[in-house]
């Protein structure tokens, strides 16, 4: 990609976040001289198809020790999908997951859609996630 900007804070106030990476963002933005590319229907051209638009990519670090119980994601993936939640390692794509249980929980669509949707999708699928995890 052109520039990677990652906002992280621990807890659970994903709009806090979000305020705090498009203050960062609008500043970047702001600079003399620096152009990205960009197109009027299609948002922002990255090197990642699946982010096209927005760029962005919006994710939590959460434990579900329920169900990683076997010490991998394959329980965690079948009950994400159907919610629309992709699950990574907490070091990204293709690493294990923690020890604890801890996960990388993000949306699996990130296509021709806005950030709030984005976050949206977020924080809906990880309410939900976590009251199966619970149950």
């Amino acid at each position: 990609d052109q520039l990677r900007i990652m906002c992280m804070k621990k807890g659970s106030n994903l709009l806090e976040v979000f305020a705090n990476l498009n203050e960062m963002l609008s500043t970047v933005e702001s600079i003399d001289g620096i152009e990205f590319a960009r197109d009027d229907n299609y948002g922002y051209v990255t090197s990642c198809p699946s982010n096209l638009g927005t760029g962005m990519r919006a994710s939590v670090h959460v434990k579900i020790p329920n169900l990683t119980a076997d010490g991998t994601d394959k329980k965690a993936k079948e009950v994400c999908k159907p919610l629309g939640l992709s699950v990574r390692g907490t070091g990204g794509e293709h690493t294990p997951i923690g020890a604890d249980g801890t996960v990388d929980i993000s949306p699996s669509s990130r296509l021709f859609i806005k950030e709030k949707e984005i976050i949206g999708k977020l924080y809906e699928g990880i309410e939900k996630l976590m009251a199966i995890e619970n149950a």
